[in-house]
Parts: structure tokens; sequence; C-alpha cells
């Protein structure tokens, strides 16, 4: 009788201003999540979390495919000029847009920037000074390439973990599935 006495003081006291007892019950029962709702739940934010970070990587792999091409196109544009060359000992000038693409994405030509290599060696260039200009931006070109390809299987393992949480994700649903059928066919 004393426990009777404590739990209908308890409730007495717990309504909110401006609610009743029985709305209180109502949203406390709302607030209490089932166990597949978690997980349900769980699942949701691991699917967006390898969705994010999938997005992430496809960006990036997608600035470093243009910085490939980019590079690739300069490359192509030394080699023209070193397909120009007559001879040997010829000379062409370097283009100020490819100077100024090796600026912007530092890239270094025999181990110096491209300014310091313009200003020991000219603007002006024989055949061996455009061949290093040329393989500078291959290189370039390759190791954009090469990051863009390890990228592509850091995308699939993403990929391949996004697939899991869906599958679990199912399990979890089937679960629930079977389970509320099994307490429908128990009340009847």
């Amino acid at each position: 009788m004393a426990i009777n006495n404590v739990v209908s003081l308890a409730r007495s006291e717990s309504p909110v201003f401006g609610q009743s007892v029985s709305d209180i019950d109502y949203l406390r029962a709302g607030s209490n999540t089932s166990l597949m709702g978690t997980a349900m739940v769980s699942m949701e934010n691991i699917m967006l979390l390898f969705t994010e970070l999938a997005n992430a990587k496809f960006e990036q792999m997608s600035k470093k495919t243009e910085v490939s091409r980019d590079a690739q196109d300069m490359a192509n544009r030394v080699d023209a000029l070193l397909a120009s060359l007559a001879d040997a000992k010829g000379t062409a000038e370097l283009p100020p847009d490819v100077i100024a693409y090796m600026r912007e994405n530092n890239i270094e030509v025999n181990g110096m920037s491209i300014d310091k290599f313009i200003a020991e060696n000219g603007t002006t260039l024989n055949k061996a000074d455009l061949t290093a200009v040329k393989s500078a931006l291959e290189s370039h070109s390759g190791r954009a390439s090469d990051f863009v390809q390890q990228n592509q299987l850091k995308l699939q393992q993403l990929m391949q973990n996004f697939n899991t949480a869906v599958t679990m994700a199912n399990s979890i649903q089937s679960m629930n599935a079977e389970s509320t059928k099994s307490i429908a066919q128990s009340i009847r």
C-alpha cells in the first residue's frame, strides 16, 4: 500500500504544465526507441558516412584527373616544340602559359622551380632543356594519374562497405518483420 501511495504521489506530481498524466505516459513511451529502430538508425548513419566519404574521395579523384590531363596537355605542347626543332642544336622559346602552369602547380625541373630554371637557362631553351621540362610535366601528370588509380581501389572498398551496411539494414528489417509476425501470432 505504501508503494502504491508513492507511485500515485509521483504520478500526481509528474504532469508538466498543461499536460495530463496520460499525455506524459504517452510521451515517455514514445521516447523509448526499439532495439531494431536504434539498429536501423545506426545503419542509416553508417551508410551516410560511407556516402560522404565516397563523395569526398570522388571529388579528390576528379581534381587529380584534371591535373593529370592539364599537365599532359602542357607536356604535349613542349613535345610539339621539340618536334619543330630542325636539329639537335636548335632552340625554342617556352610558351608563357606553360611557364605559368608550372609556376602555379610548383612543378620542378631538375630539382629547381621553373623560375630558377629559366633564370639559369633563359626562356629560349635547347633540346635537352625542353626535354627536361617535358619530363617534369609528364612526371607530374603520372603522379596525379597514379593517385587516381590508387584511390579507385579505396572508392571501391568504400562502396563494398556501403553495400555491407545495406545488407545489414535489410537483415535488421527482416528480423523486425519476423519478430512482429511472431508477436502477432502469439496474440491470436
